[in-house]
């Protein structure tokens, strides 16, 4: 059986200059704003869940 020698990291100063660029594509608030809804949405199924499993079924904070 041979070893095999573990790869070196890679030097940070070797990175491409492209990494610190912005990603080229849908813009970045366009796409938080379409991901809002969904997500508070199911954020709020699973709060309300975890209220079922605990007995209390309503928050009394609203």
């Amino acid at each position: 059986m041979k070893a095999v020698p573990a790869k070196a990291p890679p030097d940070p100063g070797t990175r491409a200059s492209g990494a610190a660029q912005p990603v080229a594509g849908p813009d970045l608030e366009e796409l938080a704003r379409r991901l809002l809804e969904p997500v508070s949405r199911l954020l709020r199924a699973d709060m309300r869940r975890g209220r079922e499993r605990a007995g209390r079924l309503y928050d009394g904070r609203r």
